[in-house]
């Protein structure tokens, strides 16, 4: 077997959404799946944005298969820092859910050969980014048609109730920073923050869950997962198999978003 030359660009650019510079890092196919002889540009390739957790970054994704994932598929991965916004748009800060959805891809696109079919334009996240990688495909299905959370952090309303009562919401981010992102608590329930509520709605495009036998909120995935119906798959990992790096559930999204 041939061994992956594998590879990933990183960059720095100027957003107008997010009213400043934002840092990315896109993970690229290996050689032999790169049309190298397309002078015209004529071939765009699948892309995939990856989401991180809170209190990370997207160099943590250089601890995951990402780059061998890309190189394997051919497909484009594109993983921007989002910050301590969960991949939302902040009521007192950056709007990067809009921004993952309109100018990222279309900043990327300039760059690199990324297609412009919704078909194989696809959105995933881990932990907390989970929520934004759903959330973003709920509110955006023209732009995405997959989505994937890896051991998800869905349930905000919960986190918010957490931090009104003084408790550790487990996130890194307490009562003060959450309502930086979502201002008024009392219309968050029902509202376009709530994935609970956007699952009930008429849900375009494709789901998938993936974590680990006994994660903590695992229940979070199933309850959204039976709201968004039959265009949804759940898949549950022996517990330890990931690693603390998405070494088992990261293949397995990617390998569910390609096919």
């Amino acid at each position: 077997m041939e061994e992956l030359l594998m590879a990933f660009f990183e960059f720095n650019a100027l957003s107008v959404i997010l009213c400043g510079s934002f840092a990315a890092r896109v993970f690229i196919p290996e050689m032999d799946k790169l049309q190298l002889d397309d002078s015209a540009h004529a071939h765009k390739y699948p892309v995939l944005v990856l989401l991180h957790d809170e209190g990370g970054a997207s160099m943590d994704l250089q601890r995951t298969p990402a780059e061998r994932l890309a190189a394997e598929h051919g497909i484009f991965i594109v993983a921007p820092d989002v910050q301590h916004t969960l991949g939302t748009d902040m009521e007192y800060g950056p709007h990067y859910e809009t921004f993952v959805a309109t100018e990222l891809l279309n900043i990327c696109r300039r760059i690199f050969p990324i297609t412009e079919d919704t078909a194989k334009t696809w959105i995933g996240g881990i932990g907390t980014g989970a929520y934004g990688a759903v959330k973003t495909a709920l509110q955006h299905p023209d732009v995405f048609t997959r989505a994937f959370s890896i051991d998800g952090t869905l349930d905000l309303g919960a986190i918010i109730e957490k931090a009104k009562s003084g408790e550790d919401t487990g996130i890194g981010l307490q009562e003060e920073q959450l309502k930086a992102i979502f201002s008024d608590y009392k219309h968050f329930s029902g509202g376009e923050n709530d994935l609970y509520a956007l699952a009930e709605k008429s849900a375009q495009g494709e789901f998938l869950f993936v974590s680990e036998e006994g994660y903590a909120r695992k229940a979070e995935s199933e309850a959204i997962a039976q709201k968004l119906g039959a265009a949804t798959q759940i898949v549950t990992l022996p517990a330890g198999a990931d690693c603390f790096s998405q070494q088992k559930s990261l293949p397995e999204a990617v390998r569910w978003a390609c096919q």
